[in-house]
């Protein structure tokens, strides 16, 4: 039966192996993913990868018949828009409206951005792309999560859930850099306010009592030298620090509306000590919870893994970690073999997964796997957030207080003598 014949089948492309792990690829009509698995598994094969082989199709389709659309959005839409929008359309289609009348309900909205693109998105798909094509040329949603969970839905038919799931994970990543943002908040002000103190210090204070030692520096104990040398330093550099700091300030900016800034930061701050190893915990909670999240949906392991490595932008330890663990999943390991090569995961959260695997509810368990993590991590933000600001208090202070105890030792030193 042809795809036009019977408009609920559609045309997959399927990777799959032989009893003897060979390699075969060809292409299948069926109603869903998971159709295509039955038939692939009943002819002795076992599933890596389905796709829709009509989908590229379909949003070039769609791509060449926007003219004029993306001038009707506002632009992309931050994270928070995202979230919004997204959950907003996951109320709506879970009330059982269409999607098309959906959208016309939040481009009513008050929010101007959200409505706008959702104008964009409903007219796009009037045009006939599909929703995942629409919200990703129209709202600009490039999170391969999202988008993967929502393609599946078009197939499966399941799309307020997905959505719905979408919603969740983008929610709980918002939540999540808010959480962390707001915690390194008070201490980046605080060295901020710090910086500039001291450097008022050495380069407007200590220069003015430079003239009562002048003549007897070798008689100034060796830290009020030191002081004296580091504000002369100053002095002389402040010009070319300050320009020097504004053209990072300006390049980090344009960094960030050209979309690279977040990643550039990201890369920064992971390289700090202590909070590299928060945002690590953190981000490898959020992928077991993306990982759980399409499963749960019915995506394959490796083509959820897949997504799941597409998903951490962000290039670092656990991006590799989990493209290693994706290629051993596609050469025949299990995910907590692959996981425990990797050393991506604890032994704990190891266990939970293996259990899963046993038993076949991969997608709870994994999921159960997340949240305990999930609690680990606020737990360990927490503690973090709670010795870090005191400690950094304390490194401030020291440092105001060594470069003042410096300054007025030697100008004591110096009236000592000339008493």
């Amino acid at each position: 039966m042809s795809i036009q014949q019977n408009p609920k089948a559609f045309r997959f492309q399927y990777t799959a192996r032989d009893q003897s792990g060979a390699r075969k690829t060809g292409h299948l009509e069926a109603s869903d993913s998971q159709a295509v698995t039955m038939k692939l598994r009943a002819q002795g094969l076992f599933p890596v990868e389905v796709t829709r082989a009509d989908a590229p199709v379909k949003a070039k389709k769609a791509t060449l018949k926007r003219t004029k659309t993306t001038d009707v959005a506002s632009g992309n839409l931050s994270r928070k828009q995202t979230a919004d929008l997204v959950s907003r359309l996951a109320k709506l289609t879970g009330r059982r409206v269409p999607v098309e009348r959906a959208l016309a309900v939040v481009a009513d909205g008050e929010d101007a951005k959200i409505a706008s693109t959702a104008a964009a998105i409903r007219k796009s798909i009037r045009e006939g792309a599909p929703l995942s094509t629409a919200l990703q040329n129209e709202a600009g949603i490039s999170d391969t999560a999202t988008l993967s969970l929502i393609r599946g839905a078009e197939v499966s038919g399941e799309l307020a859930e997905a959505l719905d799931t979408a919603a969740n994970l983008l929610n709980q990543r918002i939540q999540l850099i808010r959480r962390i943002g707001t915690g390194l908040m008070y201490p980046c002000l605080l060295l901020v306010v710090a910086a500039i103190s001291l450097g008022l210090i050495l380069i407007a204070i200590i220069p003015q009592f430079r003239p009562l030692v002048e003549d007897r520096m070798d008689q100034v104990p060796a830290m009020g030298r030191a002081i004296f040398f580091v504000s002369e330093i100053m002095v002389a550099l402040w010009p070319l620090i300050l320009g020097t700091i504004l053209i990072a300030a300006a390049a980090i900016l344009i960094m960030r509306r050209m979309g690279k800034g977040g990643a550039f930061m990201s890369s920064v701050i992971r390289r700090l000590p202590f909070v590299g190893s928060v945002i690590g915990r953190n981000q490898t909670m959020m992928v077991l919870q993306t990982l759980s999240a399409l499963l749960a949906r019915g995506v394959i392991l490796s083509q959820a893994l897949k997504v799941t490595v597409n998903a951490v932008s962000d290039e670092g330890p656990t991006r590799d970690a989990l493209q290693e663990s994706w290629k051993r999943v596609e050469g025949g390991e299990t995910l907590a073999g692959a996981f425990k090569a990797t050393n991506l995961l604890p032994g704990s959260t190891l266990e939970v997964i293996r259990i899963g695997e046993e038993s076949g509810d991969l997608a709870e368990m994994i999921g159960k796997a997340a949240d305990d993590m999930r609690e680990n991590a606020d737990r360990e933000l927490e503690r973090f957030l709670a010795l870090f600001q005191p400690a950094l208090i304390i490194i401030v202070g020291l440092m105001i207080g060594v470069s003042l105890y410096a300054l007025f030792s030697a100008i004591v030193s110096v009236n000592a003598i000339s008493i």
